[in-house]
């Protein structure tokens, strides 16, 4: 479906006769998407499938006085308060489109458990809590949360060597695997013996640049114990 918009033009006068002169313009109508939902901290990605056409200018407008001319604009670290409404329009000199929409949400999950930061904590009592010292690692390798102290190691990987964006992660029943999906990750831990994760979710999250992963009531197997882990894990 395209839009048809007329203009009038001045008059035009010969010998007295004067006419009006009309010229159409037509513009495709826009389709708008984005990556929502989203966490605090995540990427958002605005998109529209007509950005082969140099001629359009692009107009996006949003929630916090958002604007934008690109076709398919990128906010970083995004906030509860960039939810809401984004809009787009394409101009070409005085004809412009029909405007699209599309709704944005951004929620903090549910965490079902709140361990003490760069701690792992254990049900039943058996175990005492570990206190980690925590980094990131994608040198040659997939992206990587590792923390560590004497008496054991944790490690939480993801899919590729990129880090990873806010939000939350299944953990792959199949670990250690090179086949993960973009939303899973494993989970291994060296402690008493080496032991992985085999379902589960870890919510990860960034302030001032820095991840937080939490998981709640992990069970780590083979294990000659069962370890029901939550862990809270920020890189340093």
């Amino acid at each position: 479906m395209k839009k048809t918009l007329l203009f009038l033009f001045a008059f035009v006068c010969v010998l007295s006769s004067c006419s009006s002169e009309a010229v159409s313009c037509y513009l495709p109508d826009i389709t708008t998407t984005s990556n929502s939902p989203l966490v605090p901290g995540g990427t958002l990605q605005l998109k529209t499938p007509f950005e082969d056409n140099p001629e359009l200018n692009y107009v996006w407008t949003g929630p916090n006085n958002f604007q934008s001319n690109i076709p398919n604009p990128i906010i970083e670290n995004v906030t509860a308060t960039m939810a809401g409404e984004y809009k787009l329009k394409t101009t070409k000199g005085i004809c412009e489109s029909l405007e699209s929409s599309t709704l944005v949400e951004i929620n903090a999950p549910n965490i079902p458990c709140n361990p003490n930061k760069n701690t792992i904590t254990f049900e039943g009592g058996s175990f005492a809590p570990l206190t980690f010292s925590v980094y990131t690692s994608n040198y040659n390798t997939n992206f990587k949360i590792k923390a560590g102290n004497l008496q054991g190691d944790l490690t939480i990987e993801f899919a590729s060597e990129d880090r990873p964006t806010p939000g939350v992660y299944r953990i792959c029943p199949d670990c250690p695997t090179s086949f993960m999906e973009k939303d899973q990750v494993c989970i291994s831990f060296n402690y008493i013996e080496y032991s992985v994760a085999r379902e589960g979710l870890v919510y990860l999250s960034s302030s001032n640049g820095k991840l937080t992963a939490v998981f709640c009531n992990v069970i780590f197997t083979p294990s000659i114990f069962t370890l029901n882990s939550s862990a809270t894990l920020t890189e340093n």
